[in-house]
């Protein structure tokens, strides 16, 4: 199976190992393609290769980063007030898509491919009409419901989705949705279904590479945050509205108003990096954020401590499981995604002193993890607070029960298992699979 994605190897990222692991693992004439600045590449086993073929044109690549940003981005994560929708820019995501399906097409393997996430919504439909199967992981979520106004550029992209073979969601929430959405909007759908004609609707939760985690040694080169030195809660997010980010931080905020006992005795770490520069929405809420993160620290902080301590610089997987190993509870707010970081730092503790996840119950993850986390409402301030204490005061035993669950559940899903799931889906006839990403 051949693999498509925007994005291509080399980045960190819980997607980006799964890509490495399928391309890995696939036959010698497998091809990962993806977008490197502005030019199409071809990884094969042997190498890296330019498509002799046209760029990405500037205006081509900007349209498309805004339709994705400003209309598909809101739109899945239910943030109808945060949509922008542009004519231009939705004929020239398509004309993006279209761009790097004729580069497929210039080849000769007619192998399936693994199409990853929104960014090449339009592409299984490309790959059907030049007789190439397909499969889709739709990675962030599908709404329950979508604005009139913005419906037809959707049913747009849910026809496309609906021509590959398999097309996946990380919950089954979100793929009732999807359902749903094409009962109301695509009626004349059932009936092909009946005959296999569209594709089969998939929940595959992305699974995490246990081995790589649980074997990362503590080393004093990886500690990031060997200045903190009190028990600290951790969370990893891109700073976007889906995060939670602020109601984390009016959380903190409450928490140490009700527990003046555990200032300079708890510290809050986050790993947070911008989200998608240079849009609006996503801009003024950094903006609204580092204003928050001031304040904070003008209220609490002393001389010798932080209430948050804040880590932007990118960090790689050995100094992410340092953090994950050492930290006490792992604080989930976001409000929809999958929010890998849960399974990571699970993966990462140890039954002598395991530490618990804080989640969101509307976190994706929250739907194979959340029996044994402490669980909270995203919206609700008093419970993010009230949940972090709980998690705190939890006495070691209950800890040690809940995280040998929740070990058990990591290894009914774990990477090489999700990987195995497309190849079973789109080779059964063992032939090889091309991934686009």
């Amino acid at each position: 199976m051949n693999i498509v994605s925007h994005d291509g190897p080399g980045r960190e990222g819980a997607i980006t190992t799964a890509l490495e692991r399928m391309h890995k693992s696939g036959g010698r004439n497998q091809t990962w393609w993806y977008l490197a600045q502005d030019q199409i590449k071809c990884l094969s086993k042997s190498a890296v290769r330019h498509i002799a073929s046209e760029t990405i044109p500037a205006p081509v690549g900007d349209s498309h980063y805004r339709f994705c940003y400003e209309f598909i981005w809101p739109v899945m994560h239910g943030l109808a007030d945060q949509v922008t929708y542009v004519e231009e820019d939705f004929f020239l995501f398509k004309r993006h898509n279209a761009i790097f399906a004729a580069q497929i097409e210039r080849q000769q393997s007619h192998a399936p491919y693994f199409v990853q996430n929104y960014q090449l919504a339009l592409l299984p439909k490309f790959l059907k009409n030049d007789g190439r199967e397909s499969a889709m992981f739709w990675q962030i979520p599908w709404p329950s419901s979508i604005c009139s106004e913005h419906l037809p550029a959707v049913i747009e992209i849910a026809q496309s989705l609906l021509k590959a073979k398999a097309l996946a969601f990380t919950t089954q929430e979100y793929a009732d949705n999807f359902n749903n959405f094409v009962d109301c909007h695509l009626p004349f759908i059932n009936s092909s279904r009946a005959f296999g004609h569209v594709a089969d609707v998939i929940v595959a939760p992305l699974g995490i590479d246990l081995d790589h985690w649980t074997t990362r040694e503590l080393t004093a080169a990886n500690d990031v945050a060997g200045e903190i030195s009190t028990p600290y809660v951790l969370s990893i997010e891109k700073a976007d509205l889906s995060a939670g980010t602020m109601q984390r931080l009016k959380a903190i905020d409450l928490f140490f108003a009700r527990h003046p006992e555990l200032q300079e005795k708890i510290t809050f770490v986050q790993v947070i990096s911008r989200s998608n520069p240079g849009i609006k929405a996503f801009d003024k809420y950094w903006k609204d954020c580092q204003e928050e993160i001031a304040s904070l620290t003008e209220k609490y902080a002393t001389d010798s401590w932080q209430p948050l301590v804040s880590i932007t610089q990118g960090l790689n997987s050995d100094q992410m499981a340092q953090l994950y190993r050492q930290a006490a509870v792992l604080l989930v707010t976001a409000s929809a995604g999958h929010n890998l970081t849960a399974k990571e730092y699970l993966a990462c503790q140890t039954k002598e002193n395991p530490g618990i996840v804080a989640l969101s119950n509307s976190a994706g993850v929250a739907e194979e993890i959340g029996r044994y986390a402490i669980t909270f409402n995203p919206d609700d301030i008093d419970a993010i607070a009230d949940a972090t204490m709980r998690c705190i005061m939890m006495p070691t035993p209950m800890r040690l029960r809940r995280y040998l669950r929740l070990k058990q559940l990591l290894q009914q899903n774990t990477l090489e298992m999700w990987c195995g799931t497309f190849s079973k889906l789109m080779c059964s006839d063992q032939a090889e699979i091309a991934e686009v990403g």
